[in-house]
């Protein structure tokens, strides 16, 4: 119990009930402030000459311990020679310190304490001791050190979260000279969206926790993992050469290859991995992301299950399409693009004559662009869908100059893709333009490729198909042959008309394969009711073939190269005439033959 004596507190030079009262109030404050406060005096040397009964308490060392001591003994390696540098120098030179510093108990335990550290200046103006006052914080600094875990950690797998990765990235890159190369893995699990629509969202949680798990098998000092978001982790593997990063990556796919356990199944799985390194292909963060998600991006447009280191290739590509679509909307907005047309020359008894319409772009530097150059790189859908847009605005009015002309165009043939059909706008488009020009559905063909069935939403472009159908439009299966599915397509699409790929009809007279293929093609059709168009026809006797083959319409250089719309009456005025005579057919050659 504390105990206060007066008679050894008073004050001189003042009245003994002053004086008492005095004492009374400072004994309590020296009591209030042993017992909140950690109090220690020290010489200049640092040696320990006064602990009182907190410091004792809080530190485990008994004042006999302490005495004596230096104040190192304390020192927990939480702070580094430049932190205790900075504190002896203000103190030393007679200015008062305080600051949060992190001491460790007799036990090994660490605790904190924000600390007030004042300088005794002598008589002679020399610092010959020092009086530290500290307060344990450390319940703050673990309540500080427990939110921010949760602040970096993963919810959902436990394990660290983006924030986590990027500091964590921020810092070996930091001290990149200290720990070598560092190397950044993006890894996504290429079927989860798969396992989300047929187990449901938990299931697919499970799947992730397992994962994350996995991964954290992997990690270890050079290694550290983290959930980014999705299905989507980070790997940073530090201190090793790109061939000992990419060996550890390849054990990662191996452990996410193991089947998972979800619900009452088993399901195997892979994964995709884009790797880049700093500082090859990246110094800051961001830059390192953009590499390794490009690099993961072409693993799995390669398959998937695969690691992609990144090229510099993949850069300039990206750059690439980039500059090529800023291009493209200039040149639209511009007016650079134009359709030129192909004649498409009927073998009926009854022949007509039909147009396909083929985008053309006249840049202003590199002069007319075909539609190979620049549609293979466009993967913008709205640019995509905005560009046929164009087409069919133009479309729709040339084909009212051609009826005021007076020409024999039965229809004008256009070119769609996904895009065209990620909505309504282009049907509705369509309509519209058919009202206002007053010109029947009936006069257009759509041509599509198969592409447009293989996505995921192909039951809405069939219904958008369908609907352009039922109005009178053709509908034509471009590039027959070259695809995965096409009879099924046959049997299942409102499709009207197939087009072989002009690939078959360059070597049909030169290849008994190519012209069976194209027989056969030929007769399906048939079959199921459809016509049948051949492309890249340049000859007369590939002409007289198809025509022997009972193809119904023919469509090459042979007939016209795609021109101006303003060049199509000399085109139709020119274009040669068949006989009519089939019976002296050219023989096509058996393979190896020569020519």
């Amino acid at each position: 119990m504390y105990r206060h004596h007066n008679s050894n507190l008073a004050v001189a030079g003042e009245p003994d009930n002053v004086s008492a009262s005095y004492a009374t109030e400072m004994d309590f404050i020296r009591y209030a402030l042993d017992s909140a406060a950690i109090v220690a005096i020290t010489d200049v040397r640092g040696t320990i000459t006064f602990v009182n009964k907190k410091f004792c308490e809080i530190s485990g060392y008994s004042r006999d311990e302490l005495l004596g001591q230096n104040h190192r003994m304390l020192h927990s390696g939480t702070h580094d020679v430049d932190f205790f540098r900075a504190m002896y120098r203000e103190i030393a030179n007679g200015r008062v310190w305080h600051g949060e510093i992190c001491n460790r108990r007799k036990d090994g335990s660490k605790y904190w304490v924000d600390t007030t550290i004042v300088p005794h200046v002598n008589e002679r103006g020399k610092v010959d001791s020092y009086t530290s006052i500290r307060f344990d914080i450390t319940a703050r600094h673990e309540a500080k050190a427990k939110l921010r875990s949760i602040v970096l950690t993963d919810a959902l797998t436990g394990i660290p979260n983006r924030r986590c990765f990027q500091e964590r990235l921020e810092e070996l890159l930091t001290s990149a000279g200290d720990c070598g190369p560092v190397h950044l893995a993006l890894l996504d699990i290429d079927t989860f969206k798969e396992i989300n629509d047929t187990f449901g969202h938990d299931i697919g949680d499970v799947l992730l926790k397992d994962a994350g798990q996995r991964l954290m098998a992997r990690s270890c000092a050079d290694v550290f993992v983290a959930r980014l978001g999705g299905d989507e982790f980070g790997i940073i593997l530090s201190g090793m050469c790109k061939s000992e990063a990419i060996a550890i990556a390849d054990k990662v796919l191996a452990d996410l290859r193991v089947p998972f356990q979800l619900s009452s199944s088993w399901r195997s799985c892979s994964a995709s991995i884009g790797i880049a390194s700093h500082p090859d292909d990246g110094h800051t963060p961001d830059a390192l992301f953009k590499a390794a998600d490009l690099a993961l991006y072409r693993a799995k447009s390669l398959g998937r299950d695969q690691i992609k280191r990144f090229e510099p290739a993949l850069r300039e590509a990206v750059e690439r399409k980039s500059e090529l679509r800023q291009a493209v909307e200039a040149g639209l907005d511009e007016g650079q693009f134009r359709l030129d047309y192909q004649p498409i020359v009927s073998l009926n008894s009854a022949p007509t004559i039909s147009l396909e319409g083929l985008i053309r772009w006249q840049h202003p530097e590199l002069g007319l662009i075909s539609p190979a150059s620049f549609l293979a790189d466009m993967s913008d859908p709205g640019l995509l869908a905005a560009l046929g847009l164009f087409v069919v605005e133009h479309a729709f009015k040339d084909m009212n100059w051609l009826i005021e002309q007076n020409l024999p165009i039965s229809r004008i043939a256009i070119n769609v893709t996904n895009a065209d059909f990620r909505s309504r706008a282009f049907v509705e488009r369509f309509f519209e333009l058919s009202a206002i020009y007053g010109i029947a559905p009936n006069r257009f063909c759509i041509e599509v490729t198969e592409g447009v069935f293989l996505g995921r939403d192909y039951q809405h472009v069939d219904q958008l198909l369908q609907t352009l159908h039922e109005s009178g439009v053709e509908i034509a299966l471009d590039d027959f042959g070259t695809g995965f599915a096409s009879l099924t397509h046959l049997r299942t699409m409102p499709v009207d008309k197939i087009k072989i790929d002009q690939s078959f009809v360059a070597n049909m007279m030169a290849s008994q394969a190519d012209a069976a293929i194209v027989r056969g093609i030929i007769d399906i059709a048939h079959s199921t009711g459809k016509k049948v168009v051949a492309e890249g026809v340049e000859t007369l006797e590939q002409a007289q073939c198809l025509a022997a083959f009972g193809c119904d319409y023919l469509q090459g250089w042979f007939f016209a190269k795609a021109t101006p719309l303003d060049a199509i009456p000399d085109v139709i005025d020119n274009l040669p005439v068949l006989k009519r005579d089939w019976s002296e057919r050219p023989s096509i050659r058996s393979e190896g033959s020569p020519p």
